[in-house]
């Protein structure tokens, strides 16, 4: 039957609007995919910059440390050496608060800071003797052990001997569980006592309690002496207040700590750090894009040496 007029005209109608149909769903597709990759080109920017806050965060702690060093280097040798949590590097700092940025409105709600660790406050699992280690309430015999064949036998044919590079290490050894790793408020968690950078020897200035009472031989209530002399004059740890100890002599001048306790001191400690730990974080947008950099230090005459740079980004 042949097609009539109308019926021409309805299926030109049909055809119009399927082709109509269509270019819409393709518009709007290639809207969607537009709009996505303004995010995605959005977020990257967000990531970029707060890395790149990130990373002048921790050079500006860098710049710290070397100002530092360099003020030491100059004082009268009576009053050269101690590292103690007084000092202005052992607090963190904000740049924006610092005034580092022009236009602080365009961060509203995002900040850009760094905080400076001293490394030898832990216990170094690479050097520190066995006694030591069995000292740390969270670490059995066979750990000791096992770390000890670490620090004396090949993980690898013909590699060598390989210290561990991080402390992380320590987890994919059959004797740590979550409860030796995190601790509880009764046991403090291997994580918070143990560092493989440093020289060896612990920082008496700013180690926590919790290492302090891991050395061999030393009494608990020098221990609490020597902490309430650091606390300073508000007697709160972590203040600007803070005390330290220029060397052993002077430790036992400020506490009249003598005996046991100043043997092993002057067996396991130090009064003067090299090794720090420099950890700056930036946000954007309002802190769901946040970026971390951590860079390790020694200082080495007043000049600082990065050792070793690690950075990574979070966010949604």
């Amino acid at each position: 039957m042949p097609m009539t007029r109308g019926h021409k005209n309805g299926f030109v109608l049909v055809s119009v609007l399927w082709i109509t149909a269509m270019l819409t769903v393709i518009t709007l597709g290639f809207g969607r995919r537009a709009a996505l990759d303004r995010r995605a080109a959005a977020y990257a920017l967000n990531q970029s910059e707060a890395m790149m806050m990130a990373r002048g965060a921790v050079d500006r702690g860098i710049v710290e440390m070397h100002n530092r060093g360099i003020m030491q280097m100059l004082l009268p040798p009576e009053l050269q050496g101690g590292t103690h949590l007084g000092e202005s590097w052992a607090h963190s700092k904000n740049l924006f608060e610092e005034e580092y940025f022009e236009q602080p409105e365009d961060f509203e709600n995002d900040e850009v800071i760094y905080v400076i660790t001293d490394e030898e406050r832990y216990i170094n699992i690479n050097t520190s003797d066995e006694k030591l280690l069995e000292n740390i309430e969270a670490m059995s015999r066979p750990l000791v052990r096992k770390i000890k064949a670490r620090r004396t036998t090949e993980v690898h044919d013909k590699e060598g001997v390989a210290p561990f590079q991080a402390i992380e290490e320590l987890r994919y050894l059959r004797d740590v569980d979550d409860e030796d790793w995190f601790g509880d408020e009764d046991k403090p968690g291997l994580k918070n006592l143990l560092t493989v950078w440093g020289s060896g020897r612990i920082n008496v200035n700013t180690a926590s309690p919790a290492v302090l009472q891991c050395i061999p031989e030393a009494k608990g209530s020098d221990i609490d002496t020597i902490l309430a002399y650091r606390a300073g004059p508000d007697g709160e740890h972590y203040t600007e207040d803070d005390l330290g100890f220029r060397d052993m002599d002077d430790l036992t001048d400020k506490t009249g700590v003598t005996g046991a306790t100043r043997e092993a001191l002057d067996q396991y400690c130090i009064c003067t750090s090299v090794f720090f730990r420099i950890t700056g974080v930036a946000t954007r947008r309002q802190g769901r894009v946040r970026a971390v950099c951590s860079a390790m230090i020694s200082l080495e005459e007043g000049i600082s040496v990065i050792l070793d740079w690690q950075e990574k980004t979070l966010g949604s």
